[in-house]
């Protein structure tokens, strides 16, 4: 039903009445329509399916077809009587063209800005990750101070050997004479 080149109308948002045609089909119920804005001052855009009434009418238009290949197209197949408009200028078509053109080379370039910021957001959240750290490495180095590294241990000079108690009682004898 929703078709590549099938007309229809728009039910819902600010050109709800206008008259657009399906130039892609999208996932989740989801089509790509265009006016054009020159003919029916229906921008190409997203539209839900639910906001659409199909007609009849079927153009033979390739996917992703330009705006001047639709106005073609409505040529050939006589639209633009049957949709009550009337067929737009070179002035007015040239105009709906280099709009678009505008349109689209100010959000390229908010998409560009906007992945700039990003990318130099992620740097300076880095950044300020990596100086935390380093904040949290000096405070453990001050908080808990290295051991101091320990001096080696002199020796003990030797002792003398002591006499064993038997030598000394044998050398006491010998002193004394004994007592009887």
């Amino acid at each position: 039903m929703f078709d590549v080149g099938r007309i229809c109308m728009k039910t819902a948002g600010r050109e709800a009445g206008k008259f657009c045609v399906i130039v892609d089909v999208m996932e989740g119920g989801f089509v790509m329509v265009t006016g054009p804005k020159a003919v029916t001052h229906v921008k190409r855009r997203k539209c839900n399916v639910e906001h659409l009434e199909p007609t009849p009418d079927i153009i033979k238009i390739q996917k992703n077809a330009s705006d001047d290949d639709v106005i073609g197209a409505y040529k050939k197949h006589g639209l633009f009587a049957r949709m009550g408009t009337s067929q737009p200028g070179q002035e007015e078509i040239k105009a709906a063209a280099d709009e678009e053109r505008k349109r689209r080379a100010t959000s390229k370039k908010a998409e560009e800005k906007k992945a700039s910021d990003e990318k130099k957001e992620e740097k300076a959240a880095e950044q300020v990750v990596k100086e935390e750290l380093k904040e949290i490495a000096k405070e453990e180095i001050v908080a808990e101070p290295a051991p101091a590294p320990e001096e080696p241990k002199k020796a003990k000079p030797a002792a003398k050997p002591k006499k064993p108690a038997a030598k000394k009682a044998t050398a006491k004898a010998k002193k004394e004479p004994e007592k009887e």
